[in-house]
């Protein structure tokens, strides 16, 4: 665990205090080079788990690898990748959202753990918790938001960064949004790789296989096309 940096008091009145989760270091912080945040634990979960012990969240994980071209049977194989999953807010939803002083309470805690990680390089924040998440911690550690409001699609078409560590806007990898339905799993997929790309690719090699299908492009404009010019491109409805 994360010394110091539990939740203590719990004064957030939207979510399940009983099933909260506890950041923790992972065993090599050195070789985590890419963090995923995903928005919250399942909101049945009565039990402190880690949000890849969920049967659903592993199962909607594994798929967004194995769409990316990576060849992860397990949660240890994406660790292998060099990346570290996490919740931007760490006690499962009451409800179906969440007030803006819950995600920013919980916002302390995923600043604890991206400053446990030395070598981070890259964020792929699933969905809008995680993007308000990390505006808190922007606006704590540099004075403003870095990642402006809006749909997905326009905000996913700038460059981002929150110090050195790039941020990727993406799509939660689960719900039902008929505007983006369609090619969600296409989009996210090309968010994974942009992001590991970034970090200098996979900590392990072995894991790596060619993409399944060939990226869904478009006309708008590449994420982080800024950083290197061969980054795949992606786009999708609000």
């Amino acid at each position: 665990m994360l010394a110091g940096k539990g939740c203590i008091d719990f004064p957030c009145t939207d979510v399940r205090h009983a099933g909260s989760i506890q950041p923790e270091t992972p065993t090599h912080p050195d070789n985590i080079r890419v963090m995923m945040v995903v928005a919250a634990p399942p909101a049945d979960r009565t039990e402190s788990v880690d949000p890849t012990a969920d049967p659903l969240i592993r199962q909607e994980m594994l798929a967004a690898f194995q769409a990316a071209g990576y060849e992860v049977s397990n949660v240890e194989d994406i660790r292998s990748l060099g990346v570290y999953v996490t919740t931007a807010v760490k006690c499962p939803k009451l409800g179906f959202g969440l007030k803006p002083e819950t995600i920013a309470n919980c916002s302390s805690l995923l600043e604890a753990e991206i400053a446990a990680l030395p070598n981070l390089r890259s964020i792929l924040l699933m969905g809008n918790t995680a993007i308000k998440a990390i505006n808190e911690v922007a606006t704590r550690l540099h004075g403003a938001p870095v990642i402006p409001t809006g749909s997905a699609y326009k905000v996913k078409s700038r460059e981002y960064r929150l110090g050195d560590v790039s941020l990727f806007p993406s799509y939660p990898e689960s719900g039902h949004n008929l505007s983006v339905e369609g090619n969600r799993e296409e989009v996210i997929a090309v968010d994974i790789r942009n992001a590991i790309k970034v970090a200098g690719g996979p900590a392990t090699q072995s894991h790596q296989t060619r993409p399944k299908r060939e990226p869904h492009r478009s006309p708008e404009p590449a994420p982080h096309a800024v950083l290197e010019e061969s980054f795949e491109s992606s786009s999708a409805g609000d």
